[in-house]
């Protein structure tokens, strides 16, 4: 059991006691749930609303049974901010640690569970600043994932060395009477053409993979260059306020290796500045959400999952606006949004990045559940 270096500065953070021991236990307690949520995305999400002082959506009992299993002495109830320490420790490892015998499902996992708690902190409007470090620590992890899944993976398109070579012709040329040594000279020859499958198969998966690599950076680069919403057919101008939302959609359509690129906030940063007369001039949360068509809006919302949507305020009030008019969804809102108004200023930029966040939250969601 390799426990986090910061655990227990975590819980001094916010001044819980713990003893050496009863660190252990707790620890032990993290990873169980850490093998749960790895696979149930409803346990992750509601580890995620845990972490951010959000409502329930999902039961919290299997949460607390993980520790009350480690440590009897676990308190039942009245340690909100325990839970709190509890949850961003275990996501902290879920981002930052991989299993081997799943290794793309601790990744998705991780992907998941990282952008889940982006998405939300728009979200949370009275936070527990002493657990930034936790969240701060997720994102690094998340940035990590990113990088590796875009590095270029090197290959050889080398199958055969010459030594392998010289005796795979050798093999053939050799004029063989007994049929147990033709048995292992072809044996011989066979695992050799095998050898070289493989080789050729990894060569090919790094190629793709850089092609892939190539291609996404090619398509943004081409759409920020054009100037204007590919979806839409309008140049950033004359959409206006609803540029950053419709901005922050096409860029994570076009995201297509993994969450990012690492630059994906100056991106759109430099597609923002001719939507506006005056550069990062705020507007109201609700301004920017009607701003966008309605059949727009209408086809993005048709492609999220409703038991996620309390995590991407965004979304929320997007999903609301479509289901109602452009002036009854902001009482809807705000009676289910934990205290964000819909008149809450925001910058251009920051609504760019958050919808951006929001739609990889629901592009990942969906290559989970599938």
């Amino acid at each position: 059991m390799n426990m986090h270096k910061n655990f227990g500065e975590w819980y001094r953070q916010v001044s819980i006691p713990c003893t050496d021991d009863s660190l252990k236990k707790r620890w032990a307690g993290v990873e169980s749930w850490v093998t749960t949520i790895r696979g149930d995305v409803n346990a992750l999400f509601e580890t995620v609303r845990i972490f951010r002082g959000l409502p329930e959506k999902t039961s919290r009992e299997a949460f607390l049974d993980a520790f009350r299993e480690a440590d009897t002495t676990f308190a039942q109830r009245d340690n909100a901010h325990e839970q709190q320490v509890l949850a961003g420790a275990s996501l902290v490892h879920c981002v930052g640690t991989e299993e081997s015998d799943d290794p793309e499902g601790s990744r998705q996992a991780a992907v998941l569970a990282g952008t889940a708690l982006a998405a939300s902190s728009l979200r949370v409007v009275e936070r527990n600043k002493t657990l930034d470090e936790q969240a701060g620590e997720v994102r690094a992890g998340l940035r990590t994932i990113a990088q590796q899944q875009r590095r270029r993976r090197p290959f050889d398109t080398l199958l055969l060395s010459s030594e392998e070579e010289a005796s795979f012709k050798k093999i053939i040329a050799t004029n063989v009477a007994d049929h147990n040594q033709l048995r292992a000279s072809f044996e011989k020859a066979f695992q050799t053409l095998l050898s070289a499958v493989d080789r050729s198969e990894s060569a090919l998966d790094a190629a793709a993979h850089g092609l892939r690599c190539a291609d996404e950076e090619t398509n943004i680069l081409w759409w920020l260059a054009g100037g204007s919403s590919k979806d839409l057919d309008k140049p950033w101008s004359a959409l206006k306020d609803a540029a950053p939302l419709v901005a922050g959609w096409e860029l994570a359509d076009l995201t297509d290796v993994a969450l990012g690129p690492q630059d994906a906030a100056a991106i759109l940063e430099r597609a923002l500045p001719e939507s506006k007369g005056s550069e990062s001039k705020e507007q109201v949360l609700h301004v920017y959400v009607n701003a966008v068509p309605e059949e727009w809006a209408k086809a993005c919302m048709a492609r999220v999952e409703a038991h996620a949507l309390d995590l991407a305020p965004l979304s929320l009030a997007l999903s609301m606006r479509v289901a109602g008019n452009a002036t009854t969804w902001q009482s809807f809102f705000e009676s289910v949004s934990g205290g964000l108004k819909a008149g809450t200023a925001l910058a251009p930029e920051r609504v760019a990045r958050q919808a951006y966040i929001e739609a990889m939250l629901f592009r990942t969601l969906a290559d989970v559940e599938s």
